[in-house]
């Protein structure tokens, strides 16, 4: 730094001080990423606990939260089954990135693992409201351009049927 500073020809060839600022540059991306990780991972746990801390949630063991909105009388889905569903999924600050009006059947199997967690615990004709942390939806690497890394996901699913 000196020498560059006083004009004088550097001790160092072109080539490694590229390397270095190079490796400069990737330190800091880095840091910035890792910062960027940190921020998502941290308004995550700010929004599941306080989606937990709301009247009449169940937590499951792998940390799907479930609200009961309306108590459905049908069959549960077995592991490997198909579902009927009728749903809105929508981002935590209730921005809407999915929702089909006209019911539609998935594979049990199929489905983000938040989905595969919950729907065995509702009756067909069950309406739930969801939320589903990123490790459970889309984790590290998000969906596209509708939905961010470490992003937990909320959905209102009605169950309709259920088939084997």
């Amino acid at each position: 730094m000196q020498q560059a500073y006083q004009n004088k020809p550097l001790a160092l060839p072109q080539a490694r001080i590229d390397a270095i600022l190079a490796q400069h540059d990737q330190q800091a991306n880095d840091a910035a990423a890792q910062s960027h990780v940190e921020q998502a991972l941290a308004a995550e746990r700010r929004f599941i606990a306080n989606e937990r801390g709301r009247a009449g949630v169940r937590e499951l063991s792998d940390g799907v939260l479930m609200s009961l909105l309306q108590q459905g009388t049908g069959a549960k889905p077995k592991a490997g089954g198909k579902v009927k569903v009728r749903y809105v999924g929508k981002l935590p600050d209730g921005t809407v990135f999915d929702q089909n009006d006209q019911p539609q059947w998935f594979n049990l199997d199929s489905v983000i693992a938040g989905w595969q967690a919950a729907l065995p615990e509702m009756a067909a004709g069950s309406k739930y409201r969801l939320v589903i942390p990123s490790g459970q939806a889309y984790g590290a690497d998000g969906a596209g351009d509708l939905i961010a890394p470490y992003t937990p996901l909320v959905f209102e699913i009605e169950l309709l049927d259920v088939a084997d």
